[in-house]
């Protein structure tokens, strides 16, 4: 009776959406292209948020603009050593197109978080990955919950061209707030997922969080030269296939100094096609903790193919219980649900900016990913495949994220109707992949159509 329920939720919620065309159906943005095009097309879509987060940062600068274009020069200069000279372009027509001074906006843009070219107080975020023996059918399940200063939030599909480079960047899916080019957390076209987060021992004080035992992981001295935990994601994002690169690329960074974070050290998971799951930590100056195919401890058992980089848990329980029951026939669809991704305990209200469930696909990581994203955090999940190349202007300028914000809507059955026309549609396309026929402006309606669907749920 439920299935036939959730079935009819599906039907209605189609019908419903077929027989009034949203007006921004046709509304999307194509971040493909040179750095400086993606960059001026980013400037044009945002330039009013990016203004006013960028006026509000430099703000609380004041009396401190030579330490800023000191640090703008510094993250310059890193950029073009690790080989990703296009980002300072990408932020240079950003800058252009809005209409601000470059090195305050680069400055602006590597140091607003943390303590770096400011103070900027950060909280906690989760991430998890879950693959087999503990899934069903093998699916390859990474998560990430943002938690954050509230910041208007962006999700978006984007390829750098870079001209004369000997590999291109891969393409991402990338989430963060609408005035950066870093990222919180991505998927790229080769199937590596990964995010950045505050190490659990920092998060203790949280209310939904238990109590921390172990050893705090101080920086000291802080250090605040070199890339914060946004654009060291994104490199991997555009230059790692697999977690063994993901964890070569964190080495290289520690070992030649580019890594900072101020105060706190930083704590990444990564899951990649293969199936391997990769947690590693740094505090900054080297790396402190690393460990493959890390295993859930839960009640005295261990759960491989399981793992939290924090343990959460509230009146409601935590959201590790829906997996050890279901353990071995685990699905996307309830990893991405309340009783695991939007369990109570995994977000508190007021700072959930953004979470994100990806399915990779082993096969064809490239097409068939699967993103679930939500904007916020607590909201309605946007279903659609890395094979698209058009995002859709309201998932990338905000405005998903405000409705859903503004509205707070959400029911878990009419998320189930979602999810069936997200699991039909990925049976029939997952067949014409096979095939060899090209699928990308399918997979563009689909992401369209399921971007509007989710507006409308909330009105």
């Amino acid at each position: 009776m439920k299935r036939l329920l959730t079935i009819g939720i599906a039907v209605l919620l189609l019908a419903g959406f077929t027989a009034c065309a949203a007006a921004t159906a046709g509304d999307v943005i194509v971040l493909e292209g040179t750095a400086s095009e993606v960059g001026k097309l980013w400037g044009e879509m945002n330039r009013e948020s990016i203004l006013k987060a960028y006026n509000a940062f430099m703000a609380r600068a004041e009396g401190k603009e030579q330490e800023m274009r000191s640090f703008a020069k510094l993250s310059i200069d890193l950029s073009n050593k690790i080989g990703c000279s296009y980002w300072i372009d990408e932020l240079n027509a950003i800058a252009d197109t809005a209409g601000i001074d470059r090195e305050l906006y680069i400055s602006f843009t590597f140091g607003r978080y943390r303590d770096l070219a400011l103070l900027y107080k950060g909280v906690g975020c989760t991430t998890f990955g879950v693959t087999t023996p503990a899934t069903k059918n093998g699916q390859i399940i990474f998560h990430k919950t943002r938690e954050t200063a509230a910041d208007l939030q962006s999700g978006y599909l984007k390829k750098i061209t870079v001209e004369g480079a000997e590999r291109q960047p891969y393409k991402f899916f990338g989430e963060m707030g609408t005035g950066d080019t870093g990222i919180s957390f991505f998927v790229n076209e080769k199937g590596l997922a990964g995010g950045a987060d505050v190490p659990a021992q920092w998060q203790n004080k949280e209310h939904y969080v238990g109590p921390y035992k172990g050893h705090l992981p101080f920086v000291d001295p802080p250090k605040y030269d070199g890339f914060m935990n946004h654009y060291v994601p994104r490199y991997i994002a555009e230059h790692c296939k697999d977690v063994d690169e993901a964890a070569k690329a964190l080495h290289e960074f520690s070992e030649k100094g580019y890594l900072a974070s101020g105060k706190w050290g930083t704590n990444y998971l990564f899951v990649d096609a293969k199936g391997k799951i990769l947690q590693i930590a740094d505090d900054c100056y080297k790396i402190i903790e690393e460990q493959l195919d890390p295993a859930m401890e839960k009640d005295g058992k261990s759960y491989k193919g399981v793992y939290f980089t924090v343990h959460r848990e509230n009146d409601y329980g935590t959201p590790e219980d829906a997996l050890v029951a279901n353990y071995g026939n685990v699905t996307v669809e309830l990893a991405n649900s309340p009783k695991v991704a939007k369990h109570p305990a995994m977000w508190n209200f007021p700072k959930a900016q953004s979470s994100s469930t990806i399915l990779i696909d082993p096969e064809f990581p490239e097409t068939l990913t699967t993103i679930f994203v939500t904007l916020p955090a607590y909201g309605y999940s946007i279903p659609f495949f890395m094979g698209a190349n058009e995002t859709p202007r309201a998932l990338a300028d905000g405005t998903v994220y405000t409705v859903q914000k503004n509205s707070y809507r959400y029911s878990e059955f009419y998320e189930a109707g979602v999810n069936d026309l997200w699991r039909e549609f990925a049976y029939d396309i997952r067949e014409r992949v096979v095939k060899g026929e090209d699928v990308t402006k399918d997979l563009n309606k689909f992401f369209s159509d399921m971007t509007d669907l989710v507006l409308k749920m909330n009105k």
